[in-house]
């Protein structure tokens, strides 16, 4: 298959789906990701608005099991609205049939403000929790570092800090030993913008920082 380049001109996605025009506002980040992916389709998460309530509407139409799969999702839905659309996917991507094929892996994408394309970060198999658990620490690797996304910012050990300070403090208060990775384990609150969510999971994915296969959505008090 040609490999694709994603270029924008505008910091927005069009889809056009019959005679009906939609658009996804893409979150909006200004770290690089991967910028071209071969043998791949799409998975849209629009916005719609109805009786004046923002809701998430799935078009899943051009996606193709034994692809790569791109989620574009729009960066105003709430992490409640946009996870249990993952958590299907996630299940279908898993479903035996004789069209899956080996290797294929799902994407993220996000507009880069800085090159003014379109980039991609992984999205790995990933366990949602969306209770609160007072055992976390039992079902952590070690070295786990539990990090709350806290707005547009971060809060570690009730410390809430700027994204951009993360590397310095894992530096400054954590070690491991020489055979164990700092991990991130993410938490955050069902009402977190998909546009905080990704922003944290792009600065993960471009520092190369593990993060935890499970992650936990719960109200914070």
């Amino acid at each position: 298959m040609i490999k694709r380049i994603y270029l924008i001109l505008l910091l927005n996605l069009l889809l056009l789906s019959g005679c009906q025009k939609k658009q996804v506002q893409l979150p909006l980040i200004d770290y690089p990701g991967i910028s071209e992916i071969q043998n791949h389709s799409s998975i849209w998460i629009f916005m719609e608005t109805v009786n004046g309530e923002a809701l998430p509407k799935l078009n899943k139409n051009n996606k193709i099991l034994n692809t790569h799969w791109i989620f574009n999702i729009d960066r105003r839905l709430t992490m409640n609205q946009v996870v249990p659309l993952l958590i299907e996917m996630q299940e279908n991507r898993n479903k035996d049939s004789m069209h899956k094929k080996e290797g294929m892996k799902n994407y993220f994408s996000y507009a880069d403000t800085a090159t003014q394309k379109i980039s991609l970060i992984p999205f790995a198999q990933t366990t949602f929790i969306t209770e609160t658990a007072n055992d976390k620490n039992q079902l952590m690797a070690p070295c786990t570092v539990i990090l709350e996304i806290w707005g547009e910012q971060i809060k570690i050990n009730d410390e809430v800090l700027p994204l951009n300070s993360l590397l310095a403090t894992l530096q400054s208060d954590y070690s491991c030993n020489p055979e164990d990775e700092i991990t991130i384990l993410l938490t955050y609150d069902p009402q977190t913008s998909y546009q905080d969510y990704l922003s944290v999971k792009a600065f993960l994915a471009l520092n190369e920082i593990n993060s935890a296969s499970v992650e936990y959505v719960y109200t914070v008090k």
